[in-house]
């Protein structure tokens, strides 16, 4: 694998922990409201410093067109396998195995590029489900403390 398919990969890898860190039952999302609340000013500087979710969005749009080019790759040595399957012509055992590992690598280009995608896309869902319901556990907590204040004082 070259240098750009072993980034992806790490991605990919990077993704996956990630998200099963994040998955785990014995971690609570009460938990990881707590992490995330409190690495919140962290992020809102960043982003305004650096704009992160832009560089989100720039790798969202990178890895698209890598995936749609290694698509294309992955058709292109479809269509040359068939051709020498097809052909008139004799092709020898070399050529098709050549043909077969060319397949085999633009397939899996195609995988990794793929689930790196999609990774990024529930992994983005995901936190923002779970910011979502601390932020909605907190304005539970706030409205119950205020129905047992107002409780309060009605039995006074």
């Amino acid at each position: 694998m070259g240098l750009l398919w072993g980034s992806v990969y790490s991605l990919l890898c990077v993704e996956t922990a990630f998200l099963t860190l994040l998955l785990l039952p014995l971690i609570s999302t009460q938990v990881w409201c707590r992490v995330f609340a409190s690495l919140s000013f962290l992020y809102n500087w960043l982003d305004r410093l650096l704009s992160i979710t832009w560089y989100f969005w720039v790798l969202f749009g990178l890895l698209s067109v890598l995936f749609a080019s290694t698509l294309n790759e992955m058709w292109k040595y479809e269509k040359v396998r068939q051709d020498h399957k097809e052909g008139v012509h004799g092709i020898d055992g070399l050529t098709r195995e050549v043909d077969k590992t060319n397949l085999f690598r633009s397939q899996r280009n195609v995988y990794i590029v793929g689930l790196t995608l999609f990774l990024a896309l529930v992994i983005k869902r995901v936190l923002a489900l779970i910011l979502t319901l601390g932020n909605l556990r907190n304005e539970h907590a706030e409205l119950k403390k205020t129905v047992q204040a107002q409780d309060d004082k009605k039995d006074d």
